[in-house]
C-alpha cells in the first residue's frame, strides 16, 4: 500500500492535501478587492458540479480572515441571510475583542423567531453595524455559496445594493451553478448583477496535474501526463482518480472502471436529472458522432443550424460542452459520453 494518509479526497468542499489552485482567476477577485478603489465589490463565481466552487471560496475566506481589518462572513441561502449576518458579525466582533459601542444582543433572538415584523429591524440593525465597522475602518467580506434565487437571497442582495450606495465597505462572493446564476441575475429587482462579474471556472491545468500525479506516485511523465489527460482538467475527476489510485498503490489503469462509477454516481446522475428531455438528446448526438463535428451531429439529429443553437449554448453555459473550437463541440467533463450512451 501507499505510506501514509491519502492526499486526495472524495468529499464535495474539502481542500484536499493535494490541490491545484486557480491563482489566476482567484487571483482576480483578490486583485480588485484590495485596491484602494475597487472597480467591483461583488463577484459570481459560476461553474458545473464538482468544479471546485466552494474550495475557491474558501480559498478567497482565508485570504482576507488572515488580515486585521477584514471580517468575513459566511452566510447560508438556506436561512434568513439578514439576521445571519447581524449574528454572525456580533458572534466575531465578540471574538474579535471589538466593540462597536452599540447593543447588538438584544433582539436578536427575538428577530430570529419573529420574520415578518422584524425585517425592518434586522435591516436597520445590520445597516447600524456596517456603519460602526466603516468608522473602525474595517472591511466586511461577504461569502455565500450554492445561490440560489429564493427570497432570503433577494433580500439580501436587494439590501447590497443599498450599501454600495451608501459607501460601506461591504463585499460580496457567491459561487453557484450557472442555472441558479442565470436565474438571480434575472430578477428585475436586481439589475446591479447584471454588471457583476462571472468568473466561470476553467478546467485545471493538465500539466500541473501530471507533476501532481508524477510527484505523488513516482509515475514517468509519460504516464503521469495520460492519467491527467483522463480527468480533462475536471477538478472532482481529479481529486477522485487520485483518490482511487492510491488505494490501488500507484496502478491508475487498474481503477478506470470505479473510477467512472464514483463520476457517474456523485456528480453525472445529478447534472443528467437537470437536462430537459431535448437537452438529452441533444447530448446523446454529440455523445454518439465521433470527432465533435457540428455539422455531423446536426445530421444525425437531422437539426437545422438555428434549431441546434440554441441547446448548444445551453450546453455550454451548463458547463457541460465546450464550444472553443469554431465548428466543433465536445464534453468538458471526463467520460461524460460513455455516460450519456448508457444513460438514454
Amino acid at each position: 500500500r501507499m505510506k501514509g494518509e491519502n492526499p486526495f479526497t472524495l468529499t464535495f468542499g474539502q481542500k484536499p492535501v493535494e490541490f491545484i489552485s486557480r491563482t489566476d482567476q482567484i487571483g482576480k477577485i483578490i486583485n480588485t478587492f484590495d485596491m484602494e478603489n475597487p472597480s467591483n465589490m461583488v463577484y459570481m463565481i459560476a461553474g458545473v458540479r464538482g468544479s471546485g466552487k466552494t474550495v475557491s471560496l474558501a480559498v478567497i475566506g482565508d485570504h482576507y480572515n488572515a488580515k486585521e481589518d477584514w471580517i468575513v462572513l459566511r452566510l447560508s441561502v438556506d436561512m434568513d441571510l439578514i439576521s445571519g449576518a447581524v449574528s454572525e458579525l456580533n458572534r466575531i466582533l465578540k471574538i474579535r475583542g471589538i466593540d462597536l459601542g452599540i447593543n447588538i444582543n438584544i433582539g436578536i433572538a427575538e428577530i430570529a423567531f419573529n420574520k415578518e415584523r422584524d425585517t425592518l429591524d434586522k435591516e436597520t440593525m445590520l445597516r447600524d453595524i456596517l456603519e460602526k465597522v466603516k468608522e473602525q475602518g474595517k472591511k466586511v467580506l461577504f461569502i455565500i455559496d450554492e445561490i440560489i434565487n429564493n427570497q432570503y437571497v433577494k433580500l439580501f442582495v436587494s439590501n447590497f445594493q443599498i450599501y454600495i450606495t451608501k459607501n460601506y465597505p461591504v463585499y460580496l462572493v457567491m459561487a453557484g451553478l450557472y442555472d441558479n446564476i442565470s436565474n438571480l441575475q434575472n430578477e428585475k429587482s436586481l439589475t446591479f448583477l447584471y454588471r457583476a462579474p462571472k468568473i466561470f471556472l476553467e478546467p485545471l491545468s493538465i500539466p500541473a496535474m501530471t507533476t501532481s500525479y508524477r510527484t505523488v506516485f513516482g509515475l514517468p511523465p509519460k504516464e503521469a501526463a495520460s492519467m491527467a489527460r483522463l480527468t480533462k482538467g475536471y477538478p472532482f475527476a481529479f481529486q477522485v482518480l487520485g483518490y482511487l489510485t492510491w488505494n490501488h498503490e500507484g496502478d491508475y489503469e487498474a481503477v478506470i472502471d470505479e473510477y467512472e462509477q464514483y463520476l457517474s454516481e456523485f456528480v453525472y446522475d445529478k447534472i443528467w436529472s437537470e437536462l430537459s428531455q431535448k437537452d438529452r438528446i441533444v447530448a446523446r448526438g454529440i455523445a454518439e458522432v465521433d470527432g465533435g463535428k457540428i455539422k455531423d451531429i446536426r445530421e444525425r439529429l437531422g437539426m437545422e443550424t438555428n434549431e441546434f443553437n440554441p441547446y448548444r449554448k445551453r450546453l455550454i453555459k451548463k458547463g457541460i460542452l465546450s464550444g472553443e473550437m469554431r465548428g466543433y463541440v465536445y464534453f468538458t467533463l471526463p467520460l461524460f459520453d460513455e455516460y450519456v450512451i448508457d444513460n438514454s
